[in-house]
């Protein structure tokens, strides 16, 4: 495998993935290639075409691109290190943040999936990721074809999105869209200690109400199409097939927990290891008495819990940030409640009682 790193500085890559990034993919793709698409900040922003063969020709290509339509950020060398700092704390990814690379540089490197592999556990389930994430690229496509780069766009397509993948859960949307409640609730009892963001969150949902339910309930039932209902169907076909093989385990992993502890920062450790967390949001304590290892939820949550972390890293592709993406979890939340009539406290007991 080889990674094309394009070192791109502007934070809008859209424009950058719909010319160049999945033009050039798709033509490595015809020539026989198979790959997708990844981003981060490590070393410089950038999106990573990764392959099994035609990384040349995809370098060559973005290089036309770069050249004709370069990057214009500017964004000074320290401030994109501070941010690399806060960024790695935030995710646990540990230093050296440097080198940084030039904007408008492409890089054509050994993909190294040291990193990744140790987060996950094995080579089995670093396969599993790049497969589904290459089942993602017809939906990235799908996003960026459309040149608006508004904000209110990105949560409508991270909207769209999650909707699709909560309602093919096993259980449903009512069941569905609680992993979206969850990773808000942590979020926002960690980042937004004064309340600003769940207040702007229960503003924008009072406002849209009616539209994002029927947005929601159109995907649920298959009144809008979207290319996200085939991924999410094929993504967990893949890997409930590596569940049943007995290589993706159930429970909780301590490997962000371990990574947190070896990054030395107590905000980090506090957030991640189980044994120094201070606090838990009440949606957190009353989900405590689902048992998720018992058999009726073990293996669709642990297929679905995977299948959403994917859902996130695609959602990075396109541009949306990760308030954008905690805005959209509050509006699929809200909007599936409103559809099943049921909230998320009366039914996380309904839960807790299926399991006794």
């Amino acid at each position: 495998m080889t990674d094309v790193v394009c070192y791109y500085h502007d934070p809008v890559k859209a424009s950058l993935l719909r010319d160049a990034v999945l033009p050039a993919l798709a033509e490595a793709e015809a020539a026989g290639a198979r790959g997708h698409v990844e981003r981060h900040w490590l070393h410089g922003p950038h999106l990573r075409v990764r392959l099994d063969r035609e990384a040349d020709l995809v370098a060559e290509r973005l290089r036309e691109h770069l050249a004709a339509h370069p990057s214009t950020a500017g964004t000074p060398h320290d401030e994109l290190l501070d941010r690399s700092h806060r960024y790695g704390v935030a995710e646990l990814v540990p230093p050296p943040y440097e080198p940084i690379h030039p904007d408008n540089t492409v890089v054509v490197e050994p993909t190294d999936h040291s990193g990744i592999r140790e987060l996950l556990g094995s080579d089995v389930l670093v396969d599993l990721r790049t497969r589904v994430l290459r089942l993602g690229v017809p939906a990235l496509r799908d996003v960026v074809a459309a040149d608006d780069t508004r904000s209110t766009t990105r949560v409508r397509a991270a909207l769209v999105a999650m909707a699709a993948h909560a309602s093919r859960y096993s259980g449903g949307l009512e069941h569905g869209y609680h992993s979206f409640q969850s990773h808000l609730e942590d979020f926002l009892l960690h980042s937004d200690p004064d309340g600003r963001l769940r207040s702007r969150f229960d503003r924008v949902w009072a406002d849209n109400a009616p539209g994002v339910t029927e947005t929601v309930l159109a995907v649920a039932e298959g009144r809008l199409t979207t290319p996200w209902a085939a991924w999410t169907v094929t993504a967990r076909e893949l890997i409930e097939v590596v569940y049943d093989r007995g290589d993706l385990p159930s429970g909780y992993s301590s490997r962000h927990g371990e990574r947190a502890l070896a990054l030395g920062e107590p905000g980090a450790i506090r957030r991640w290891h189980p044994d120094h967390r201070e606090h838990h949001s009440e949606y957190h304590r009353q989900l405590r008495a689902v048992d998720l290892e018992h058999p009726l939820y073990r293996r669709p949550f642990t297929v679905y819990r995977f299948g959403t972390n994917m859902l996130y890293q695609l959602l990075s592709v396109c541009d949306v940030t990760p308030v954008e993406r905690y805005l959209a979890a509050s509006l699929v939340a809200r909007a599936a409640q409103r559809i099943s009539g049921v909230g998320w406290s009366e039914h996380i007991a309904r839960m807790a009682e299926a399991t006794r």
